[in-house]
C-alpha cells in the first residue's frame, strides 16, 4: 500500500477516534463549570442572607417587645458569624467564588431589593408589630433557605460541601422550629 493511500485511510480513522475520545470532555467540562457556577451562586446567596439576618437580628434586639424574640435574635447574631465563616472557609478550600449579589441578574436584583425593603419595613416598626413582622420574615426566609440547601446538597459532589450543607440544614431546621414555636407562644390563634 502506498503512503498516500495509507494516509488517506488512517487520517479519517485517526480523526474519528480522536473526536470520539474527546467527545465527553466538553460536556464534562461544561457540567463542571455549570456545577461551579451553581455552587458559587448558592454560596453567595447563603453568605448574603447570613449577613443580612445578623443585621435584622441586631435591629430585633433593639426594637422587639418580646423577650422570646430578643433571645431568638441574639442566637442568630451570635451563631451566624461562625456558620458564615465555615461557609467562606469551605468555599475557599473548594475554589468556590463568593460574590455579592450582582444587580445585572433579575434574581440578584430581586434579592437585593427585598433585603432593602424588608430592612426599611422593619425599621419602621417597633414592639409587637416589629415582633410579628420579624418572626414572619424569619420563618419565610428560613423555608427559602432550606429549599436552597436541599437543591444545593442534591447537586453537590464534594464531601466537604455536603457536610457543610447538612450542618446548615440542621441549624436552619432547628431555627425554623424555634421561630414557629415563638410565633405560636406569642400569637397563638391570633393573626
Amino acid at each position: 500500500m502506498s503512503r498516500t493511500r495509507l494516509a488517506a485511510v488512517l487520517i479519517p480513522l485517526l480523526i474519528t477516534s480522536t473526536e470520539a475520545a474527546f467527545a465527553g470532555t466538553p460536556a464534562s467540562g461544561a457540567a463542571t463549570i455549570e456545577h461551579a457556577v451553581q455552587l458559587s451562586e448558592s454560596f453567595s446567596e447563603l453568605h448574603a442572607v447570613s449577613q443580612w439576618s445578623v443585621t435584622l437580628s441586631e435591629m430585633a434586639d433593639k426594637r422587639a417587645k418580646s423577650d422570646l424574640v430578643k433571645a431568638y435574635a441574639r442566637t442568630v447574631m451570635s451563631s451566624n458569624p461562625d456558620l458564615d465563616a465555615k461557609l467562606v472557609s469551605v468555599a475557599k478550600q473548594q475554589g468556590i467564588d463568593i460574590a455579592p449579589p450582582e444587580p445585572q441578574t433579575e434574581e440578584s436584583r430581586s434579592l437585593s431589593d427585598r433585603m432593602k425593603a424588608e430592612a426599611v419595613l422593619l425599621g419602621s416598626l417597633e414592639g409587637d408589630a416589629f415582633d410579628k413582622e420579624y418572626m414572619t420574615l424569619v420563618t419565610n426566609t428560613q423555608q427559602s433557605v432550606l429549599n436552597l440547601l436541599k437543591a444545593t446538597k442534591g447537586s453537590a459532589k464534594e464531601p466537604e460541601v455536603k457536610q457543610l450543607i447538612g450542618e446548615l440544614t440542621t441549624t436552619v431546621q432547628s431555627r425554623l422550629k424555634t421561630a414557629q414555636d415563638i410565633m405560636s407562644k406569642i400569637y397563638g390563634n391570633r393573626i
